[in-house]
């Protein structure tokens, strides 16, 4: 039978509807075999230390999770910022993740020009979260943060606070700090908080922000701990809040993957970085490291680092671009 012009003509254009519709056809089927290979995740500081023992934790139970493996990638450098560019740059496939501390997406673009942006990633969970508490130096006077207040007053920058560098996040949490009670505190950067640690002990300075395990294991004296509530670890450590300091300070992670990846592949990301900071496998490492397993979804995790990122911008550019100390 012949075929006519019209019907040759109709079936081209069913043709061409039943092409186009092949993406929407095929989506699906390839979302639910994700994963079908090995995710990377990218650590953006060398191995051993306590992110990278966090992220490995982390990739370790979600392997389990997703039935897949994920293998971690140390890109360390730059504070951080050589990793999370790479990670920027990656494909937006659901095969590349990061471990995210909060600090790096929040401090380094306004330290420096970096290739990316709090706004550059996809955010999946927070899964990591430790107060800081700021400890004094053997011997110190001080037992409150109102007798640090009240010194600092007296004496202007004569008392010392050391940092593992210029703008990490103790150090712009101090200033932050420091504008709060209105005091002026000399700021003692180190190379670390090894050295910035070895120095209190010492008597060299007065002040550090640490970690309350590290206060625990090196037998400190904290004069308080900037977080909501008292801590397990320290139960009778008074909050900044409780002594009249309406502020919290802490050390904060989770993943994020790099902007763009399918909705269906982040939210099965999501779920697993929330099943992972559930388990009792990421929870003993982690305290190993002084770390609490906190979780946060993908919305309050990006607000926690947006919002970061726009308290420490104005940090930097005041304290650091501006010649502060």
């Amino acid at each position: 039978m012949k075929t006519t012009t019209r019907e040759l003509s109709n079936f081209r254009c069913w043709l061409g509807l039943a092409l186009s519709a092949l993406p929407l056809l095929v989506t699906p089927a390839w979302a639910a075999d994700y994963p079908s290979r090995p995710i990377t995740e990218i650590v953006p500081y060398p191995a051993g230390g306590s992110t990278d023992l966090a992220g490995r934790a982390v990739a370790n139970v979600m392997s389990e999770i997703l039935g897949d493996k994920v293998v971690v990638d140390n890109r360390s450098g730059g504070g951080g910022s050589v990793g999370m560019a790479a990670l920027a740059r990656a494909r937006a496939d659901g095969y590349t993740i990061g471990v995210a501390p909060v600090g790096t997406i929040a401090n380094q673009p306004h330290m420096h020009r970096t290739p990316y942006s709090a706004d550059s990633f996809d955010y999946l969970c927070q899964f990591y979260y430790a107060p800081q508490v700021l400890a004094v130096k053997p011997g110190s006077p001080f037992k409150t943060l109102k007798d640090v207040v009240d010194y600092a007053k007296a004496h202007p920058g004569e008392l010392t606070y050391g940092t593992p560098g210029p703008g990490t996040l103790p150090h712009l949490q101090i200033e932050q700090f420091k504008r709060l009670a209105g005091v002026d505190i000399t700021h003692v950067p180190f190379a670390g908080d090894g050295p910035g640690l070895t120095a209190l002990m010492g008597g060299h300075i007065d002040l550090y922000f640490a970690l309350p395990n590290t206060v625990t294991d090196r037998d400190l004296r904290a004069v308080a701990v900037f977080s909501d509530q008292p801590i397990e670890a320290l139960p009778d450590l008074k909050t900044a809040i409780q002594q009249g300091y309406d502020m919290t300070a802490a050390v904060a992670g989770g993943l994020v993957s790099p902007k763009g990846v399918a909705e269906d592949v982040r939210d099965r990301l999501a779920s697993a970085c929330e099943q992972a900071t559930g388990s009792e496998a990421l929870k003993t490492v982690l305290r190993r490291v002084g770390l609490d397993a906190v979780y946060l979804g993908p919305q309050a995790f990006q607000h926690l680092v947006l919002s970061t990122s726009e308290t420490n911008g104005e940090l930097i550019r005041d304290v650091l671009k501006g010649g502060g100390h």
